[in-house]
């Protein structure tokens, strides 16, 4: 009788927490990582690349630009974000989220500090400038409070600024959570407590009586670190950053797919999406195949059921003229053709460098 009741008590579990059956799993095959088994796209292409090398004169001006530190002068961007610099509070009990820029974010709840894939300089592969900002820093690395934790949603050297990793692995010596198969990148930064994750994995982080939990999440993109080898060697995420009350969820680089709903069917209460937007380039979404554009942005938060937006992954980066003006005024608009479902839902445009108190 005693085991009949155990295995009705295990089916009673199963009946409860059947969403935990159908989580999705990243598929890893010959040591590389995919989303899906639809997940075959190469990124990496010969043809592609000579594609993009046959643009037109005025697009190869622009790409050059980037290369370079160009005046803020002549970036329309740099006056439409109105960028400034603070110094944050040493730490908050309140949630205050500041935008450093891209996808880089102080987050402050519950006297933890966070930081989200941080980069305060230019994008490089190595000693290579791949992009120049065209925002400073919304925090100067140096006016940092001591920070706690780090989360890394892929290794991308836009989303993982090597020196600016270095340094505050020497200063604060913060718990970082990355997505598996970057445990032994972070460890050459000079990390001692690196927390290396698949997607639905939880990982807790204590200090006196208050915790804080950061989940492990799905995210469809690719993953490269200088080297042809490393492609796709290394898992790409999304993370929830969880207190007693609150939600944060933290997008990183995805495209669309089925994972947001899988999301919001584990946290039926999300109170903060970051959202990348970028690249949104006029017409169709070159990138989609990686990258949801503002519009399908959009759709993802409507599928996550989130109550605030605030929108990441532009206007930092000098890569194309339309990438950094673009996305905002679409974003607006497709904002107000999706009102229906946005009823009581709010779209913050974070100012770089400017703490907002999030109730």
């Amino acid at each position: 009788m005693k085991y009949i009741k155990r295995l009705c008590f295990v089916a009673l579990i199963f009946c409860q927490t059947g969403s935990l059956l159908s989580h999705m799993k990243p598929i890893k095959k010959d040591g590389r990582y995919y989303y899906s088994s639809d997940d075959t796209y190469n990124h990496i292409s010969f043809f592609r690349l000579l594609g993009q090398l046959s643009i037109s004169p005025s697009k190869w001006k622009d790409k050059i630009k980037s290369w370079f530190n160009f005046s803020k002068k002549t970036n329309k961007a740099y006056e439409l974000l109105n960028p400034t610099q603070t110094i944050p509070k040493k730490e908050s009990d309140n949630l205050e989220i500041t935008w450093i820029g891209h996808a880089s974010f102080l987050i402050q709840i519950d006297g933890f500090n966070i930081l989200t894939d941080p980069i305060f300089g230019d994008t490089k592969a190595g000693p290579i400038t791949i992009s120049s900002r065209a925002i400073a820093p919304g925090i100067k690395l140096e006016d940092l409070p001591h920070i706690d934790a780090i989360v890394i949603s892929h290794n991308h050297s836009d989303h993982t600024d090597t020196n600016a990793l270095k340094a505050l692995g020497k200063k604060y010596d913060p718990t970082v959570y990355v997505p598996e198969g970057n445990k032994e990148l972070f460890t050459s930064f000079g990390f001692s407590r690196v927390v290396e994750s698949t997607w639905w994995e939880k990982g807790q982080l204590s200090k006196g009586d208050k915790n804080i939990t950061f989940t492990c999440l799905p995210a469809y993109h690719w993953s490269i670190r200088f080297s042809l080898s490393s492609y796709r060697r290394s898992l790409c995420a999304s993370w929830m950053i969880s207190t007693s009350n609150k939600n944060i969820y933290f997008a990183g680089d995805t495209a669309q797919g089925p994972h947001f709903k899988e999301i919001a069917a584990d946290f039926p209460s999300i109170d903060i999406a970051l959202m990348p937007i970028g690249p949104t380039c006029e017409g169709e979404n070159k990138h989609k195949v990686y990258h949801i554009d503002a519009r399908e942005a959009v759709d993802a938060f409507i599928d996550l059921n989130a109550s605030c937006f605030i929108p990441m992954h532009y206007g930092t980066f000098f890569s194309e003229k339309e990438m950094l003006e673009y996305p905002i005024s679409v974003l607006r608009a497709y904002w107000e053709e999706k009102e229906t479902a946005l009823d009581n839902k709010t779209l913050l445009f974070a100012r770089c460098g400017q703490s907002y108190r999030v109730s």
